[in-house]
Parts: C-alpha cells; structure tokens; sequence
C-alpha cells in the first residue's frame, strides 16, 4: 500500500534563547563595569617576609622613577608629561629623554625602575613613545601602572 504524499520531516530543533540573551546581557555588565574596578589593581602592601635581610639590618627604599602621562581636558589627542610628580614637559618627549639621562647621570643605575603611568583616556602611542624614551636613556627596567580613570 502507497504513502499519499511527501515523507514527514522531523521537526527543527530550537534552543530556549532566553538563557543565551541572559548570559550575553550579564557579560556585557561584566566587562562595562571592569575599568571602574582598575583603580584598586595597583596597590602596595606590607606582607611579612619569608626570606631576605635579617631584622634590625636597615633596608634601603627605592624609588621609582614615574612618568604620567595625562590628558589635558580639552584636547583627547594631546598629552601632557609628568616626570616624579612635580617636572612638567608638555607634549616634549625629547626634554623627558634629556632628563632621564640626567637622572642617571645623576648616578641612577640602568636596572633602577621607570614605572610609566598612563591615564584611561592617553592614546597608545603617547605610552609607546614614553616607553621609547626610557629606553633611549638606558632603562632597562621599565614598567607599566593601571590607567588612572
């Protein structure tokens, strides 16, 4: 005995959407609220030592060299740069290069820190340069800070 008409196809199988529209709205309110926690990543604390110099021996502070690079309110493409919190060069990369060669004609050693620390809005090419100008003047040991927001 024949069929009459086409063979049934099996039906289509649909995922619920709902939870997949929930996990990729919960995502994205993860990511948008990340750079407003990036303020507390940089922190320095006081943990107990396991190991290093014997207690009363005097231990030696270092400090580091900071560039900041900020951005002036009116202007998202310009940069103004900050060496140790109180030497302004502007938009100068060449007086920045000039003084951290002063600082190590000064006596600072190559391997002495450099910790560049740009704001959210620096453009990346204004760290790169940065990081090109302690690197001129010899640095070897450079780092980089979390983006102040």
């Amino acid at each position: 005995m024949a069929r009459a008409g086409p063979p049934k196809q099996p039906d289509k199988i649909q995922p619920p959407m709902t939870p997949m529209i929930d996990i990729v709205f919960q995502l994205l309110i993860f990511f948008l609220l990340i750079p407003s926690q990036s303020g507390e990543a940089y922190l320095t604390t006081n943990l107990p030592r396991t190991s290093g110099p014997v207690a009363g021996k005097q231990q030696i502070d270092i400090k580091r060299v900071k560039i900041e690079l900020q951005v002036p309110e009116n202007d998202d493409k310009g940069v103004v740069i900050v060496l140790n919190e109180s030497r302004q060069f502007g938009q100068n990369f060449e007086g920045l290069l000039a003084a951290l060669q002063g600082l190590q004609d000064a006596g600072l050693a190559k391997d002495h820190p450099v910790l560049i620390s740009p704001w959210m809005s620096c453009r990346h090419k204004w760290v790169v340069r940065a990081f090109d100008m302690a690197v001129g003047a010899g640095f070897t040991n450079v780092h980089f800070a979390v983006p102040y927001i």
